[in-house]
């Protein structure tokens, strides 16, 4: 008879932050061929995703204040995609000034730049859908397309994308179930239709990838992780560069769909909370001997807790996900276990260790009033210092909620002897 053992999954982090922009810190330099200092000249094209199932971008993001400064700093250009169902180019800007005003004071200057980005960013805050569904890929089109018109005095090509990128229409249309295809054979089909946009030379910056509003249900971290997967395989197929801000976030505000055009919901299946089947609890004592050998991970997606606290979030669930847990423990009671709480983030202080320790005892204390001898449990808190930990994921996204995680063990494993012994 087989045992069920469940495995950790561990995403690959993505580290991306605002000074892989080029020309994003206003007013730099670099050396032509010649050796002579040349000013940077932007290029930007913002995709703007203001639809229904998608939470609202906030123009607040460091991302988007930065680069529009930046555009106007360095004399650049400024584009606004609106996205829905039928793409379009709402506002192009040019935001050089003639040469005669530029001897002006840096003060001044430096003032009519943000002044100009100030109002672009109204623009941009004021753009909504005005058709049903949402094509993401025609998005990218017309955004590539904008940038593509300007001569090449400008120094650097980038767009922004500000959306969750579930297309609703055209060649992506995640209602296909393309959520669960392989980023390659999706690449694949829309070359043998010569859909790719042409990005050459464009470093694609892609904002709220995932972050969805009801009536569209949530993804799950494996389905958020395959969609960035997919639109990265897509841009890079195009010529393009892929970068995903895990740090930037959108609003927290819900749209008013009724105020905005419909977008067709996406079918999301959902990942089942942790359970024994009934041929695992019922196994010999002889076979549960390694019934923890391997981990069992119990992450946010199966126990949350309150930010910063070890209180869960939801108690009623909590406990229905750890009750088989504890069932299979007082059917086999000759197992001991090791219950391993960690944190996200990279720093392993005080704080962090009080936290984990606190929330593997939140675990165990669930366990022992579910009828399990609580002699049987010991608990560690390793903060970002276990072994499964992903480095550089930071505390927002899929791959730093696999970091908070309670960890059990079969506590006579060598690991779990190595982990007691180091703490």
């Amino acid at each position: 008879m087989k045992k069920r053992i469940i495995k950790i999954a561990i995403f690959a982090a993505i580290s991306a932050s605002l000074l892989g922009l080029t020309g994003c810190n206003g007013n730099q330099e670099e050396k032509n061929t010649t050796g002579k200092a040349e000013a940077s000249k932007p290029a930007v094209a913002y995709m703007i995703a203001h639809t229904a199932n998608s939470k609202p971008i906030d123009s607040s993001a460091p991302m988007l204040q930065d680069t529009m400064i930046d555009c106007a700093e360095n004399y650049g250009y400024s584009f606004i995609v609106r996205v829905d169902g039928e793409p379009e180019l709402v506002s192009a800007e040019n935001l050089d000034i003639d040469e005669q005003f530029k001897n002006a004071s840096k003060e001044r200057l430096k003032r009519d730049a943000r002044n100009k980005a100030n109002n672009l960013l109204e623009v941009l805050d004021g753009v909504t859908a005005f058709y049903p569904e949402v094509d993401y890929l025609e998005g990218l089109r017309c955004a590539a397309a904008s940038l593509r018109s300007l001569d090449e005095s400008y120094t650097s090509r980038s767009i922004i994308c500000c959306g969750s990128g579930l297309g609703t229409q055209g060649y992506m249309d995640f209602k296909n179930n393309l959520l669960s295809a392989e980023p390659q054979v999706i690449v694949e089909m829309l070359e043998e239709r010569e859909a790719l946009p042409d990005l050459n030379d464009t470093v694609v910056y892609w904002l709220g990838m995932g972050q969805v509003a009801e009536p569209q249900e949530k993804l799950t971290p494996k389905q958020s992780k395959n969609l960035e997967n997919i639109w990265k395989a897509v841009i890079e197929a195009a010529g393009g560069e892929f970068v995903s801000n895990d740090y930037i976030t959108v609003s927290g505000e819900m749209n008013v769909v009724d105020e905005l055009p419909s977008v067709s919901v996406v079918d999301v299946p959902v990942d089942k909370p942790i359970a024994f089947e009934q041929e695992v609890l019922e196994q010999t004592e002889q076979e549960e001997d390694n019934a923890f050998e391997e981990p069992i991970v119990l992450g946010e997606s199966q126990v949350e807790f309150v930010g910063d606290k070890a209180e869960y979030l939801q108690p009623e669930i909590a406990v229905e996900t750890i009750r088989p847990i504890a069932e299979y423990l007082i059917e086999h009671d000759t197992v001991p276990l090791l219950l391993i709480g960690s944190t996200a983030g990279d720093i392993t202080d005080k704080s962090t260790l009080c936290l984990s320790a606190d929330r593997a005892e939140a675990v165990k204390h669930t366990l022992v009033e579910l009828g399990v001898d609580e002699s049987r449990i010991s608990t560690i808190g390793m903060g970002s210092d276990d072994p499964w930990h992903v480095k550089d994921a930071g505390y927002d996204g899929p791959v730093a909620s696999s970091n908070r995680k309670v960890v059990l063990l079969d506590a006579r494993t060598e690991l779990a002897l190595e982990l007691i012994k180091s703490n």
